[in-house]
């Protein structure tokens, strides 16, 4: 089974938005996902999954973007002194 581009593409395109009670998925621009685009992307195939991967690694930048928050997180729980907000 090949890749499917419509799913590629939401992979590429999200980002996490805290909320009062977790988080949910939003694109980048900040819109949140449709019914239709969270089933897309809770269906995501291993064969997705690789290609927006691969994509994700062409642009450096997004790939950091994307898990950025999530290595501060972890960051911040693991160490007595926990980063600033000025660090990357």
């Amino acid at each position: 089974m090949a890749a499917r581009p419509e799913v590629v593409a939401l992979l590429t395109d999200f980002d996490l938005q805290r909320t009062g009670s977790g988080q949910r998925l939003v694109h980048r621009d900040g819109t949140p996902f449709s019914t239709k685009e969270t089933d897309l992307l809770t269906s995501a195939t291993d064969e997705d999954l690789r290609a927006a991967a691969s994509e994700l690694a062409a642009a450096p930048e997004r790939l950091a973007e994307l898990f950025m928050p999530s290595l501060r997180t972890v960051a911040e729980q693991l160490s007595d002194d926990p980063p600033t907000k000025e660090a990357p």
